[in-house]
């Protein structure tokens, strides 16, 4: 098992590897042009300070390029750092998907547990005023009833300023939060009527992980997938171990986002969301940071495995929790968001099969099996401000130009 110190020396090294595209430079005179332009229009326009794009197809790379620089060009960043292809960024609710549900499907394949499974069955304190009902699968396809977010930052805040000093970024913080969704009360008939993405719901499939494997998440996360996949540069970044012994991952390589006003700085290998900073940096919503050349290793792995081609996760599983509960038109499978009006990614050209997520931070992947597709768009589109809802609506457009791309190419190759 790596130690903390590798662990972080890993993750940051300068050493990150890239995977070669099919044209180093910019295909000003290709099919893509109109990919690049959308990216560097929104950087001219102040959408985010810059971007990293991987594009897929049949496990190929077709485009991985960088575009404009780690912060905004301003009086307070006069000479901002180019990105590249290695930065490394704060991937936000894209932890879901990619780390918590995996880890799901893992332990689902195993036996571990089953989607309609009662999440009381294996949190007994959970069970209470009307929440008794809740599956697991619920959980993941936001089907909980579940508050979409509370601010439990803000209550751990005021613990750490009284009696309770030191409990910011602890056990005790995660305990606590934890505590506070079991005392929450849902109307029994809202559970399953609809979904609405829920930030608690995702904490809490987190935390059956660690019960289920007897590890932490970052731990069950770099054996079962960081591990087997060699994705060097992936991790949580563990606060605690920040506070305890002073170590820090090396900022250098990694994408800052916003320019904390109660934090009071700016965040650089430190999670942006404000509750997982709360709970120590690791927690099932949110809290991975990646390149996204590792991203790109398990999309490949979890498309190989659908179609059965890979021993990572046999393709039943893999079926089952992008087909979803089957009962709504449009929405969220199982730890996975599907095409539509409220995400913008539908009718752009994915299939009826695609799934995604798109990140609170800018950053966001979709993977189209019936096109054995994998589009991973990193971005700091938070930095210095979360106010900045600029880059909302280039990510479909973006997806939409992508798309188009490809069904040109095809169409010259055919």
């Amino acid at each position: 098992m790596q130690t903390a110190e590798s662990l972080f020396g890993d993750m940051f090294s300068s050493k990150a590897e890239s995977l070669p595209s099919r044209a180093q430079a910019r295909w000003a005179d290709s099919e893509f042009s109109p990919v690049v332009e959308c990216l560097d229009q929104a950087i001219r326009d102040g959408a985010t300070p810059g971007a990293v794009l991987l594009v897929a197809q049949g496990g190929s790379v077709l485009l991985h390029e960088a575009f404009g620089a780690r912060t905004p060009r301003s009086a307070k960043y006069p000479d901002p750092q180019p990105m590249n292809v290695g930065t490394v960024f704060d991937i936000a609710a894209v932890t879901g998907s990619i780390i918590t549900t995996t880890l799901a499907m893992k332990l689902v394949e195993a036996g571990m547990f089953s989607l309609g499974e009662k999440v009381c069955r294996y949190a007994q304190s959970f069970g209470v005023l009307g929440k008794s009902g809740i599956t697991l699968g619920q959980l993941l396809n936001q089907s909980s009833s579940l508050p979409a977010w509370l601010p439990f930052f803000e209550e751990l805040l005021k613990e750490n300023a009284g009696a309770r000093r030191g409990i910011i970024t602890s056990r005790g913080a995660r305990d606590y939060v934890f505590q506070a969704i079991n005392r929450l009360q849902v109307k029994p008939a809202a559970i399953g009527a609809r979904q609405v993405y829920s930030d608690l719901g995702m904490m809490l499939m987190g935390q059956l992980v660690e019960q289920l494997t007897g590890v932490g998440l970052e731990k069950a996360a770099h054996r079962l997938i960081f591990q087997p996949l060699g994705m060097k540069s992936t991790s949580f970044v563990d606060l605690s171990m920040i506070k305890r012994r002073g170590i820090h991952p090396v900022t250098d390589l990694i994408a800052p986002t916003e320019d904390c006003p109660w934090r009071e700085r700016l965040l650089c290998g430190e999670v942006h969301d404000d509750n997982a900073w709360a709970m120590g940096g690791i927690a099932g919503h949110s809290g991975i940071f990646s390149t996204a050349h590792d991203l790109h290793l398990v999309c490949r792995e979890l498309l190989r495995s659908v179609r059965g081609e890979s021993e990572f996760l046999a393709a039943p599983f893999v079926r089952e929790f992008w087909k979803g509960a089957g009962d709504y038109a449009e929405g969220w499978r199982y730890g996975w968001d599907s095409p539509s009006r409220e995400n913008g990614m539908i009718e752009i050209g994915f299939s009826n099969h695609a799934v995604g997520h798109n990140g609170f931070t800018g950053c966001s992947v979709w993977l189209d099996p019936a096109q054995d597709l994998e589009v991973i768009l990193l971005s700091n589109r938070v930095c210095p401000s979360r106010n900045n809802k600029k880059f909302l609506p280039v990510r479909p457009a973006l997806h939409e130009r992508i798309l188009g791309a490809l069904r040109k190419g095809a169409a010259h190759v055919g």
